[in-house]
């Protein structure tokens, strides 16, 4: 994606935060005939001493698995919060509106799971992610309807191999005017503003 160096980070702490306050990634993977697919899938960080790791699995009914399988590359984008940026916040009349917000690309390398042990335990850590109360429930389904279940999934992990981080948050413009789009943000009514906001405090030190 187009990275310029004041909205550019390399931190993999905000990195891996982003991923965990914005699970659902778009993953991009050519079809059959060498077009872009996209399936929108929550994802989690596998904790991996080589790398960063991400999981989660589709619908077995989703053709993207098969390509993928065949293909072995795979992006998958992940948005975090983003808000619309008033001109009225900056000292000059002579500016026009923008928009901040945090996006991570992550390209990597596809393996495909699909042995029932290696699915019900990554269904198992989906479950202790998202919902840990649910774990007894998934355990007391019958064992019949559990292995019809992972029949219809396909698990993957995705390690990745680069990944840009992009936060664009006002850095671009001046300490006083940052702080005027900042506390704007953050007593809008939109949650998504002033998730916005939050992010820029981050980087701020805030």
């Amino acid at each position: 994606m187009y990275l310029p160096n004041h909205f550019k980070s390399d931190d993999v702490a905000l990195a891996l935060q982003l991923i965990d306050e914005h699970p659902l990634a778009l993953l991009l993977g050519p079809d059959a005939q060498g077009e872009s697919f996209g399936s929108h899938l929550p994802l989690v960080v596998v904790p991996d001493e080589a790398g960063l790791l991400l999981e989660g699995h589709m619908a077995r009914a989703n053709p993207h698995w098969g390509w993928l399988s065949q293909q072995q590359r795979l992006l998958a984008v992940f948005s975090g919060p983003s808000a619309y940026v008033s001109p009225r916040h900056y000292d000059s009349l002579q500016n026009v509106p923008t928009w901040n917000y945090a996006a991570l690309h992550a390209y990597g390398d596809i393996e495909l799971i699909d042995g029932q042990a290696d699915k019900d335990a990554l269904l198992k850590r989906l479950i202790g992610r998202f919902e840990p109360g649910y774990a007894e429930q998934w355990r007391g389904l019958s064992e019949d309807y559990q292995r019809k279940l992972l029949g219809a999934i396909v698990g993957f992990r995705l390690r990745v191999t680069r990944w840009e981080l992009k936060l664009k948050m006002s850095q671009n413009r001046a300490a006083v005017e940052r702080q005027r789009i900042r506390e704007a943000l953050a007593g809008a009514e939109r949650a998504e503003d002033r998730a916005t906001a939050l992010w820029m405090a981050r980087l701020e030190g805030g």
